[in-house]
């Protein structure tokens, strides 16, 4: 792991309660990300909270070391129907959980509730973890990867976890019986955005054994959209390839339904 300020905390709760339609509440067993992608909303909504870090996102991590200590109160507080969420704000399966495996506690104590659980990453380290989650008896697991292409991860996610590593966690997971889906997001503008793409997405999807595709767009455009720009011209000399005629919203959504039915997956 590259150079990155390391902190630890003692957090007073680890349950926020939450107002996306698919969580009641989130969980996030760290703060920061070393991985540091280039699309992450993040650091786009603490600075909208005025939250102005002195090192760049991806370079510091707090490590709430006390996290499922303060688990264990808060989920005598939660009802048995309330839906959980780990990993929205960080990658709870970064490089730092292989010491700390705070999150790996985190499943043990969860794996005592029937809540249901949805995890996350973009980590193959969640491997390790496999023998807890299929203990948790309502569990989802979401497994980043905005492309199959490994130069796609070089120019836009450089610290992230490489493509293969990805690929292969989805095939434990699904060998492990589990419900597993892909976050094709975001759908990058210039790279991804095109019926070829997304055609080669689904299929690869299909194949992989996983139930769901999850996408979207690249989000909070009026901080990353200058910064995505530049790094797709670095794409397009690394590729050599001229810019394909990108899809509008409206069609992403018409295509990632034809080749989701014709690869038997939900989007």
């Amino acid at each position: 792991m590259r150079n990155v300020e390391v902190s630890e905390i003692q957090c007073k709760t680890i349950l926020n309660r939450s107002k996306m339609e698919f969580s009641d509440y989130t969980l996030n067993a760290y703060q920061g990300c070393v991985f540091g992608c280039s699309y992450c909303y993040v650091p786009v909504m603490r600075a909208r909270r005025g939250q102005i870090d002195e090192t760049r996102w991806g370079g510091w991590v707090q490590v709430k070391v006390n996290a499922p200590d303060v688990l264990r109160r808060q989920m005598l507080r939660v009802e048995p129907h309330e839906r959980i969420s780990i990993g929205t704000a960080t990658d709870s399966w970064q490089p730092l959980e292989k010491r700390y495996e705070i999150s790996r506690r985190i499943l043990q104590e969860l794996a005592h509730y029937p809540n249901p659980v949805h995890v996350l990453t973009r980590s193959p380290l969640l491997i390790r973890d496999i023998d807890v989650l299929t203990r948790i008896e309502n569990l989802k697991v979401g497994v980043s990867l905005p492309s199959f292409d490994e130069d796609v991860r070089r120019v836009f996610e450089p610290d992230a976890p490489a493509f293969a590593g990805r690929v292969n966690l989805v095939r434990r997971l699904v060998d492990a019986g589990l419900h597993v889906s892909l976050f094709f997001c975001p759908i990058l503008y210039g790279v991804m955005d095109n019926t070829e793409s997304i055609r080669d997405y689904a299929r690869r999807a299909s194949e992989l054994g996983v139930r769901r595709i999850i996408w979207d767009t690249l989000n909070y455009t009026e901080m990353l959209w200058k910064p995505h720009l530049g790094l797709l011209q670095e794409y397009r000399k690394l590729k050599h390839a001229p810019l394909r005629p990108s899809l509008t919203r409206a069609e992403l959504k018409r295509e990632m339904q034809r080749w989701s039915r014709e690869y038997g997956l939900v989007v």
